[in-house]
């Protein structure tokens, strides 16, 4: 009883709530490729723990963990959109995410595919661009057949998250 006389909870407004959700992606935006939590980050935008969590669960029915790692998966896509000839692992670690595999469950999760093969996709489209020619006499465009010769070799690379997760090239036998 005196509790609740000293500390008395007021729920968050749908205003105060979107101001903070929009701070917390905010900070996301400009700090995703980095580590950090959720309390550390609470404490540099200047708000409450309690306040973050509340916000995202009443505003987007989810934790800020959730929101962050959501965030971080779509950056992951316009990552491997922009460059797919990136290998997979690098662009994992360029967007803040731990490693191959605590990495492709919650993408097939999120987006229904596979992160290799999303991967493969996007190189595909990428090197459509380069391989397609309207004249089919011309001869293949050089660049396409090292641009597929890298995407084998980073799929590859992906099939063995135990060698790249610790930073070791797989490459057993040389790509014709």
């Amino acid at each position: 009883m005196l509790l609740s006389l000293i500390y008395k909870s007021h729920p968050l407004d749908q205003l105060d709530e979107h101001k903070i959700v929009l701070a917390v992606i905010k900070h996301f935006s400009e700090h995703y490729p980095e580590s950090f939590s959720i309390p550390s980050m609470s404490k540099d935008i200047g708000i409450s723990l309690i306040h973050v969590e509340a916000a995202f669960d009443d505003y987007k029915g989810k934790s800020a963990n959730q929101a962050l790692l959501e965030y971080r998966l779509n950056r992951l896509c316009d990552h491997m959109t922009k460059d797919p000839s990136q290998e997979i692992h690098i662009q994992i670690r360029d967007c803040g995410l731990a490693s191959f595999t605590k990495t492709n469950i919650p993408f097939v999760e999120q987006f229904g595919i596979d992160l290799v093969e999303f991967h493969k996709q996007c190189f595909i489209a990428a090197a459509g661009g380069i391989c397609w020619q309207p004249d089919s006499s011309a001869s293949p465009d050089p660049r396409c057949r090292v641009a597929i010769r890298h995407w084998r070799r980073s799929a590859r690379n992906a099939a063995r998250p135990d060698a790249t997760a610790v930073g070791v090239p797989w490459d057993p036998a040389p790509i014709p």
